[in-house]
């Protein structure tokens, strides 16, 4: 017992050693000028409700005003009133338990369940309480997109491959499009993971990483419609990633600490909204720090419309959802309606 005891010590030192040398070699992202500045949107972001979660859930979404919330254990979804309070509690009818990542999606009349480690789709109808699945892909995903009852997107991998590949899905016919947009590099997507998401109408898809300054639109054939740059100056963050292992239980896993540039992102019928994790040069470091910056983006071209701050804890965000000029925030434990308009 004693020499198990030292030998976790040792290897916690020896592993914030490592930290702190590569954090003394690499620095922190936000301890010096970033080289960009931000122009201030006139952005009218006024609070309507406001509603104290009385359980623990993970994340927010929804179909048009229809808003839920899932809990941690994936074993129900809590479906929402106007006033943002729980209304009922739909029960996930499946004989398994999920076992994360997994992503939560609603329409008009479903619950859908994307199980990214087995490659399945879980379908409820909210009429009936059964329970579909559909197999995506034959190996795992690391993103995915419900865009109707019959169209998915996921970014996933071909058989053999460690090259990730974009594909839109109809589980209804079988029809697919790939795009073999951000593949180049055989490291599983480690180096171009980021966020995935669609305007309201569903035909653009937009993929924003998380460790570079870029914008990608595509349309719904999956072509590249347009490559854009977001406002900071991080062209590539230097992923480097490191393997372990062979065969199917090789690892990867980063070698050097990561400068997240992009932390959430979603859109409306007209704006595309990033959440950065960067400060601009001309915001202070209190504000930066105690508030979301949510920098815009003209879904048209992915040129920059402006940024604000939204007044929220930055600490406690979980998760977005927009409808229209309706934005749904979801915080640790409480869950606020903000009303947004360009003045």
């Amino acid at each position: 017992m004693k020499r198990t005891l030292i030998f976790i010590t040792c290897t916690m030192m020896a592993a914030l050693a490592c930290l702190f040398v590569l954090v003394a070699v690499s620095g922190m992202p936000n301890d010096k000028k970033n080289g960009f500045d931000r122009q201030w949107l006139k952005m009218n972001v006024r609070q309507q409700l406001s509603y104290q979660l009385p359980l623990t859930v993970e994340r927010l979404f929804g179909w048009g005003d229809s808003l839920y919330l899932s809990e941690p254990l994936h074993r129900q979804v809590y479906r929402l009133d106007d006033n943002l309070r729980i209304r009922d509690t739909v029960y996930l009818n499946v004989n398994k338990q999920f076992k994360p990542p997994v992503s939560f999606f609603a329409d008009a009349g479903h619950i859908y369940v994307h199980e990214y480690n087995s490659g399945k789709l879980f379908s409820q109808d909210l009429q009936a309480a059964q329970f579909y699945s559909v197999k995506l892909s034959a190996g795992p995903f690391v993103k995915s997109l419900q865009l109707s009852d019959s169209l998915v997107v996921i970014r996933g991998f071909s058989a053999g491959s460690s090259q990730p590949m974009f594909m839109r899905i109809n589980i209804h016919n079988g029809e697919q499009y790939s795009s073999a947009l951000l593949s180049e590099k055989a490291d599983a997507g480690f180096s171009t993971d980021g966020i995935l998401c669609s305007n309201a109408k569903k035909d653009r898809l937009f993929y924003i990483p998380y460790f570079e300054n870029g914008i990608y639109c595509m349309d719904s054939d999956m072509q590249l419609r347009y490559k854009q740059h977001t406002i900071d100056t991080v062209l590539n963050s230097g992923i480097q990633v490191t393997g372990r292992g062979a065969g199917e239980m090789q690892k990867l896993y980063a070698s050097a600490p990561r400068v997240k540039v992009n932390k959430r992102a979603f859109a409306n019928d007209r704006l595309l909204f990033i959440e950065s994790d960067l400060r601009a040069d001309n915001e202070t470091e209190d504000a930066f720090r105690q508030h979301p910056v949510i920098d815009t983006y003209h879904l048209e071209d992915g040129s920059y419309a402006g940024s604000f701050y939204l007044p929220a804890d930055k600490r406690k965000v979980l998760s977005y959802y927009v409808n229209g000029e309706k934005l749904y925030v979801l915080l640790k434990g409480e869950l606020i309606l903000y009303a947004i308009a360009l003045l």
